[in-house]
């Protein structure tokens, strides 16, 4: 192996590198997809667990229907009453009143108590 090879090798790969890079710079320009400032405050506020307990596959899902209006302000049961107050705050709204849930084992968790039919 020459060293002409091996330079030339280098150039094209770093010919090709540029290239790629100014193509990714121009698509990044060309293509931005605009989003909702709204939406990336409430995002923020959310607690971030992406638990789906609101209905949603996770806090972007929820913060883009609040943005809409396609969910309340409260839908979010783990952040509670502070987090609608500071969604609420952002969204220039009400928060309304929110209910705190909590799970019940009926069967108190137990073979015994709960028998499979």
């Amino acid at each position: 192996m020459s060293m002409v090879g091996v330079l030339t090798a280098a150039a094209v790969v770093g010919i090709v590198g540029i290239f790629v890079g100014l193509f990714l710079g121009v698509a990044q320009i060309k293509l931005h997809v605009e989003t909702d400032e709204r939406e990336e405050a409430i995002l923020a506020a959310l607690p971030g667990n992406n638990c789906g307990g609101c209905g949603f596959a996770g806090c972007a899902g929820l913060a883009g229907a609040i943005s809409k209006g396609d969910a309340p302000v409260n839908a979010c049961p783990v952040g509670g009453e502070p987090v609608a107050k500071k969604i609420a705050s952002i969204c220039g709204v009400e928060a309304g009143e929110s209910r705190h849930m909590v799970a019940f084992v009926a069967c108190q968790g137990d073979c015994e108590k709960a028998h499979v039919d």
